[in-house]
């Protein structure tokens, strides 16, 4: 009777513990960032905005920008773009996972220059130069959310920054947020960000037809023992404790992070917040979908937050 155990065992060695081994490969290696010429083709997932987001380019093309690069907390190399305009004000853009910069923030890199803003655009560890082996699905990624807000704040005359993250890079910056200085920093701006990496590859089993109640278990248990990461940590139990002003984003049909857990990681930050919702808008759209809107209710609460650092 001894076969019984040992064909259960292999069985969920075979078709549970292998697959979630490949699964952690799969997540957290490095990988390239799909260009804006691809999403913005007849077939892609921006093609309507395609227009926008090309003279959005054209007019930031216009500004000089210098390739910089900075050490992360355990040595890794973190390089990024750097549009110094001469302000005392710099927004800092994280892109999300698998994405190139420019596909989440061309259109906001013009509007922040725009509006006076240096903007440093970050290119995230595991994405496209492959100066790091793995990505962390915003678990790393907060300690170089952490530096690059120290790198900038050092630029000399810049006086504040605004963070500005979607998706996986919302994700870091509020696992970052009680980790930044509040006093420097304007605000966090927090475009479909999810509430756990645990909770939004489980939703990816779902969609996959996975069973993520098998798959999962295993799946954090390996990474937390070869790459030290606990997927279960929420932003929603570290943004409860920031001081720092929030501005939320999300888009009512986005089938990656729904819109709901936006709603819930709102509801839960405890520092002064607001929330911007773009109808009819999927994952990573809800600026580009509407950024007139989006652009004036931004700097709406950008303005506010000065003004009452200033005592007005």
């Amino acid at each position: 009777m001894l076969w019984i155990p040992a064909a259960l065992i292999g069985c969920y060695a075979i078709f549970v513990f292998a697959p979630a081994v490949v699964a952690v490969c799969t997540i957290f290696r490095a990988k390239p960032g799909d260009p804006l010429e691809r999403l913005i083709a007849p077939d892609g997932q921006f093609a309507r905005f395609a227009d926008r987001m090309l003279a959005a380019r054209s007019r930031l093309s216009a500004h000089q920008k210098a390739h910089v690069s900075i050490p992360a907390r355990d040595g890794a190399a973190l390089s990024g773009d750097y549009y110094d305009l001469g302000s005392d004000r710099t927004a800092i853009l994280v892109h999300g996972y698998r994405t190139d910069p420019e596909v989440n923030f061309v259109v906001q890199a013009d509007v922040f220059a725009r509006r006076g803003y240096n903007v440093l655009i970050i290119r995230q560890r595991g994405h496209g130069d492959g100066s790091c082996a793995r990505c962390g699905l915003g678990l790393y990624e907060q300690y170089d959310v952490a530096a690059w807000n120290e790198w900038a704040l050092g630029r000399e005359g810049v006086a504040e920054t605004v963070i500005y993250g979607v998706s996986m890079g919302a994700a870091a910056i509020g696992f970052a947020a009680c980790d930044l200085d509040p006093k420097k920093t304007r605000a966090l701006v927090l475009d479909c960000g999810f509430r756990s990496p645990y909770e939004q590859i489980r939703l990816d089993c779902k969609r996959r037809n996975v069973p993520g109640f098998l798959i999962m278990p295993p799946i954090r248990l390996l990474a937390k023992l070869f790459l030290r990461l606990d997927i279960k940590r929420r932003t929603d139990d570290v943004l409860k404790r920031t001081t720092i002003p929030c501005f939320f984003l999300h888009g009512t049909a986005d089938e990656t992070v729904p819109y709901e857990t936006g709603r819930e990681v709102y509801e839960a930050c405890g520092a002064r917040k607001a929330f911007f919702t773009a109808e009819g808008a999927g994952h990573a759209e809800a600026f580009v979908s509407d950024p007139e809107r989006a652009e004036a209710a931004l700097f709406a609460f950008l303005d506010s937050q000065s003004n009452l650092k200033k005592g007005y």
